[in-house]
């Protein structure tokens, strides 16, 4: 069966991931953007091989068989969805953040990751302003993790000084925008425009807000199921849980969130298939999500 054949190969998954996905993007997008939609494409890959090796690294799973499975069912609805380079790639910068966030547990050169977080997260605010909603995360990881003071804080802070500066004197050079008190109004004004989008999810298709709702109760159901045993697990679970949750509300801001929803489901998806890797039913369910998901169809 199709779980047994992820679970006992290597370079035939990596093949059938990379062949799905490019068979779905193309039956998907429209071919006039083919060069964005492969480098969409590109940073879906990195953003894969990031999320395994966050995944890897903290002991996230007992059992990571099944990630490039995971990788094809979630391409069917992402690449069903509106996307925009600057969103995806910010969403990459987010993970590096989140990467240091999950570092700060071995106790070594906390100044530098606490740095490297600001720095990754203030670039992922840049490509897209609302990403300024998953401070929630960052805050909920470092006090986890690590302590929350008025230090620590300036450390962070310290580090998203720096893209900030980059992108300004950037600007001035390039663009020859004046860096004035009317410019820091402007990107203030711009954010609270994007935040007050918020009926943008009561216009969006079943095919937009179906997944969110059925990911969030999946999830939610399978993070109390296997909530963790020891006091290592709760807390790497309570992190996922915050960054979740985040990402559901991100989904009220903008339109295009799919790519938010990547780590956690991708971990949800990889307990699931553990526990029920032996019932048949559960294998045809998987066989028809992948089928339906290569359908161009909208709802």
């Amino acid at each position: 069966m199709i779980i047994r054949f992820f679970k006992f190969t290597k370079l035939p998954q990596v093949i059938a991931a990379l062949i799905t996905s490019i068979l779905i993007m193309f039956a998907f997008k429209n071919m006039n953007d083919l060069i964005n939609e492969i480098y969409s494409l590109t940073l879906l890959v990195i953003i894969y091989f990031l999320t395994l090796f966050i995944i890897s690294k903290n002991s996230i799973l007992k059992n990571n068989h099944y990630v490039l499975l995971g990788l094809i069912v979630f391409c069917g609805f992402y690449f069903k969805m509106p996307s925009e380079i600057n969103i995806t790639a910010s969403y990459l910068f987010l993970l590096l953040s989140v990467r240091k966030i999950y570092s700060l547990k071995s106790k070594k050169n906390q100044n530098k990751k606490l740095f490297d977080i600001g720095f990754w997260f203030l670039i992922s605010i840049i490509l897209s302003p609302a990403n300024l909603l998953f401070v929630i995360t960052i805050l909920t990881g470092i006090s986890i993790f690590y302590k929350i003071s008025p230090v620590v804080v300036l450390k962070i802070v310290a580090g998203m000084l720096a893209p900030s500066l980059m992108a300004l004197f950037y600007l001035d050079l390039t663009v020859n925008i004046p860096i004035t008190q009317d410019y820091f109004i402007d990107i203030i004004y711009q954010i609270w425009i994007t935040y007050s989008a918020n009926d943008t999810f009561l216009n969006q298709n079943l095919d937009h807000w179906s997944f969110a709702s059925i990911s969030l109760l999946i999830f939610l159901y399978y993070s109390f199921r296997f909530f963790g045993n020891n006091l290592g697990e709760r807390i790497k679970n309570l992190f996922l849980l915050t960054f979740f949750i985040n990402s559901i509300l991100l989904s009220f801001i903008i339109n295009e969130y799919s790519i938010f929803l990547f780590f956690p489901f991708l971990v949800t998806l990889i307990k699931i298939i553990s526990e029920l890797k032996d019932n048949w039913f559960f294998e045809t369910v998987v066989l028809i999500a992948i089928i339906l998901n290569s359908y161009p169809y909208n709802f």
